[in-house]
């Protein structure tokens, strides 16, 4: 029992609400082990600081944007220092990483992520080594908060209610991500130290059993919070987040990498120290229901229902962010506005507010173009390549098939800055995606070789691919970025809406699927979607076989719903679950696409500017899995420190 005790004492020394420094208050002094001249009665001897102490645990929240370490402090540069401040989506077709001292560049494209590389979490996509992860210490600091906020003699029994609630979904929120990272974890029940150690289980527990403690803890919680909360509370857990991310949950579990008739890897078997840890019935069950049943897909449709119709008892106050006028332009601010400006009507769960503002995060070096309105140059280390595949998903703002290679079949390879094989798509492409041409910092975005955002060709440019992020960087000045205050849509409306299209269309409703899929369409001028319609959109594609599962929805319109959360929720960590939940082998192995764009005549300045638009490039950077693909990159490994530790982890899968 040593052993498990070693497991967690950073969780018990580490974690007694300490690492608290983030916070703007100055309360530092948490930092001080308890026992010193701090303790749990001090901590919770007023309501001042367990507010600082639950902040503290909200402050260990995951965001999908890039986050420094600051001065030491682990939890600004979160879970597993994040794909080594690189993006998840870096590891999907949207997007591919030129940085070479990135995380994703060295460790996964050349196919050295191992179980190794989760013993430091450094540049892994989550992190599950208690010594480095803020996910432990985020559930420690929650649980120590519910386990003493009663003592808090100027709260009210209400108030503190309430905030059991809150901490109850910082676990559940943690423990969703260890869900989707690696299938079933250890549970805790309670907070872990020292002096009850050794009465706890550790052992690694089913996925099933994973999904319902999540599920009941959002349950649990949403009796207790209120559906909204006012202006100056934004930021906090309500009612609407808890049965929300019960909807995520829902649907990973639904799907076919957890719900079928086999499982996507035969199961590892247990090592030395492990044995009879696990019974032998649930050896196969840590990353697998085993069997396909459609009531999960029920229980999705239900969940979105159940929070559909609380949100119109509440009066329907969470809704999509709707466009203030009907043209390019009104639907580009309402898409650019829906997941960053704080209390907006279409965030159900924001994090991202332990720093002040988008320009104090990494994103800005990482993903930046190559200078800013402050003259700062060097920015933009190639971090954000998007691919012409992704691209290429947009439609045209009618809402028709369109592609880069066939507007160069039909108009040659000249075009301008109004009229190019860009001009005229969904308006989400140019507030996701930096298009050359695009107006960007009151000019046409430089995005040709040499150009100013592009960058010259013999050092590989800010955007070798010829794109990069424009996403939660906008148009990189004072008021856009610098200066806007910060804030990550962890889940927002639109997701449940798109979740609600797939299982309804998995259940055979497919008409009814159309409708909420038209909602998020129709946001950005988007006509409602039409089997015609659809059919265009999906031909002359070959989609996946799921044989191991009773499927009944339509193929191409779950294709359509995938494609649709790729343009409406990229670079917000959805992508990269999408293929990986839904198994999809064949994206993984994917070819990938970049452009060249040159300058043939003419310039900005006179108003006569040509460019060349050359032919498709396949990106210089290849990816170890496209030619070795296992199944076993669906899910993380667990660190082979843990699992010798012989407190009954089973390692995933392959690895």
């Amino acid at each position: 029992m040593k052993k498990v005790i070693i497991y967690f004492s950073v969780i018990a020394a580490s974690c007694i609400l300490g690492s608290c420094s983030d916070l703007a208050f100055g309360d530092a002094f948490l930092e001080k082990a308890p026992g010193v001249d701090v303790t749990i009665d001090t901590i919770f001897s007023s309501k001042l600081y367990a507010d600082r102490a639950l902040n503290s645990a909200y402050a260990t929240l995951r965001t999908g944007l890039t986050v420094h370490a600051n001065d030491g402090n682990f939890e600004h540069q979160q879970a597993g220092n994040k794909l080594g401040w690189d993006n998840l989506d870096a590891l999907t077709d949207i997007m591919n990483s030129h940085c070479n001292w990135g995380g994703v560049y060295p460790t996964y494209y050349n196919g050295s992520y191992s179980s190794e590389t989760e013993n430091t979490a450094s540049s892994t996509k989550m992190g599950f080594y208690p010594n480095q992860d803020v996910t432990w210490r985020g559930i420690r600091k929650a649980y120590l908060y519910i386990e003493n906020v009663d003592r808090v003699p100027d709260m009210t029994e209400a108030e503190k209610n309430v905030r059991k609630g809150e901490a109850q979904m910082i676990i559940a929120c943690q423990y969703h991500e260890l869900l989707r990272h690696f299938g079933g974890v250890p549970l805790l029940y309670s907070s872990v130290d020292a002096s009850n150690s050794l009465e706890v289980d550790f052992s690694r527990k089913t996925f099933e059993k994973t999904v319902e403690f999540i599920i009941n803890l959002c349950d649990d919680a949403a009796k207790k919070l209120p559906w909204r909360v006012a202006a100056v509370d934004d930021g906090r857990f309500t009612k609407a987040a808890a049965l929300g991310l019960k909807v995520r949950v829902l649907l990973l579990a639904a799907s076919p990498l957890f719900n079928a008739n086999q499982p996507y890897l035969e199961a590892c078997s247990p090592v030395a120290g492990n044995v009879g840890k696990i019974s032998a019935e649930d050896v196969d069950k840590m990353v697998w229901y085993g069997n396909y049943e459609r009531k999960r897909w029920e229980r999705v449709v239900t969940a979105c229902e159940e929070f559909f119709a609380e949100n119109a008892r509440n009066g329907n106050v969470y809704q999509l962010v709707q466009p203030e006028t009907r043209d390019a332009e009104g639907y580009r601010k309402a898409f650019s506005g829906c997941y960053a400006d704080r209390y907006n009507s279409e965030i159900l769960i924001a994090t991202f507010r332990n720093l002040r503002t988008f320009g104090d995060s990494y994103h800005r070096m990482y993903f930046g173009p190559s200078s800013d309105t402050n003259g700062n140059a060097g920015r933009g280390y190639g971090g954000g390549a998007v691919t012409l595949d992704y691209v290429d998903m947009f439609t045209s703002a009618i809402g028709e098939k369109t592609s880069y290679e066939e507007w160069i079949e039909k108009n040659g390879s000249i075009g301008t800055i109004d009229n190019n094989p860009f001009t005229d798509r969904d308006p989400r492409l140019y507030e996701t995606v930096m298009i050359v041409g695009d107006h960007f910092q009151s000019r046409p975005a430089e995005m040709w070789i040499g150009g100013l955002e592009r960058g010259s060709e013999t050092d590989g440019g800010r955007a070798p691919s010829g794109f990069c992020i424009r996403k939660f960087l906008w148009d990189y000045n004072q008021s856009t970025f610098h200066d806007r205050p910060a804030n990550y849509a962890y889940l927002r409306m639109a997701e449940i809406h798109l979740a609600y299209a797939e299982a309804l269309n998995e259940t055979g409703q497919k008409d009814k699927a159309y409708k909420e899929l038209d909602k998020v369409r129709n946001r950005v001028g988007l006509p409602d979607m039409s089997d015609a319609l659809l059919h265009r959109l999906q031909s002359g594609k070959s989609l996946p076989v799921y044989n191991e599962c009773a499927l009944e929805g339509d193929a191409e319109l779950r294709e359509e719903i995938l494609d649709e959360r790729a343009r409406e929720l990229a670079f917000e960590e959805v992508r990269w679950f999408d293929i990986a939940r839904w198994k999809r082998a064949d994206v993984f192995k994917k070819t990938l696409h970049g452009v060249n764009v040159t300058i043939k005549s003419g310039s900005v300045a006179e108003g006569n500017l040509q460019l060349n638009f050359e032919e498709p490039k396949v990106e210089s950077v290849s990816r170890f899995w496209q030619k070795n693909f296992s199944p076993k990159w669906y899910m993380s490994a667990f660190p082979s420190d843990e699992i010798n530790k012989g407190y009954g982890l089973l390692q995933n899968p392959g690895w």
